[in-house]
């Protein structure tokens, strides 16, 4: 569904943030793309959303395609309305209107508006929190129901992907286990593809069939993420445990090894 191919981008024409990454996310699947802070997992799903002008941001080089459409060159409008739908770290959901009034603000672009009724129906049964809140303002909401708020306000326009960006981000370990348990269940039953950036390896390989690790702007490390939990490496870099099962620091582990044919 999404082919990202070789792609390199720039910020403020300077800086080298993605260095020829090249990923796939199949059609009704999960995929995760890890990394520490700073390695450019923001900076890509911000070029697959073609926010680009705001930030600085310019594709030098390689291509971005979705469903066999080149998208490196479109608006975020323009993306948005082909089934892209990204969830911004941060949440970001608008804190003086209510909940209800998200919702409506995120179905902006289907092209039937008498839908709005039933998609929020099947928002609500995915989070009925949020239909008790239906009319509370946004900002009042706690972390965790902001949070899914945000995702609720991406699933209620019908996407083909949804972008995740850190959804775990500054929660409580129950409700990041909560809320990835639903992020899985949307998937399993409305087939709807995700690619989620997580720093979080552990929750992020529980619920997704395949993985990129990114360092430093570029793809060191992929496969199922089976395979990616066994390996030793993400075992002890991303997941923080020795082959005995105890717990090692980021800083303790030396041998890390890099992939050595990156993707071109």
């Amino acid at each position: 569904m999404l082919r990202i191919t070789n792609l390199e981008v720039v910020y403020c024409d300077i800086i080298l943030a993605l260095k020829g990454i090249s990923m796939e996310v199949p059609s009704g699947k999960i995929v995760a793309l890890l990394g520490a802070n700073g390695a450019g997992k923001t900076t890509a799903i911000n070029a697959v959303s073609g926010i680009r002008k705001t930030i600085d941001l310019s594709i030098e080089d390689g291509s971005i395609e979705f469903e066999n459409t080149a998208i490196s060159d479109k608006e975020p409008h323009e993306i948005v309305s082909l089934g892209i739908l990204q969830v911004p770290e941060a949440r970001r959901i608008f804190a003086d209107l209510t909940v209800e009034e998200n919702l409506l603000i995120g179905s902006y672009s289907l092209q039937d508006r008498s839908k709005f009724r039933q998609a929020s129906d099947m928002v609500y049964e995915y989070f009925p929190i949020l239909k008790k809140r239906a009319g509370q303002y946004a900002g009042y909401l706690s972390g965790g129901e902001q949070q899914m708020l945000a995702i609720a306000r991406a699933l209620v326009a019908e996407p083909k992907l949804m972008v995740l960006d850190e959804p775990s981000l500054g929660l409580a370990p129950m409700i990041v286990a909560e809320i990835f348990q639903i992020i899985e269940r949307i998937n399993r039953e409305q087939s709807t593809a995700m690619l989620v950036v997580e720093q979080n390896a552990n929750v992020a390989l529980s619920i997704a069939h395949y993985g990129y690790v990114l360092e430093n702007g570029r793809v060191v490390m992929e496969g199922p993420t089976e395979a990616l939990r066994e390996n030793k490496d993400i075992r002890e870099f991303y997941l923080g445990l020795t082959e005995i099962g105890t717990q090692k620091s980021f800083r303790q582990v030396k041998h890390y090894r890099r992939r050595k044919r990156w993707l071109s």
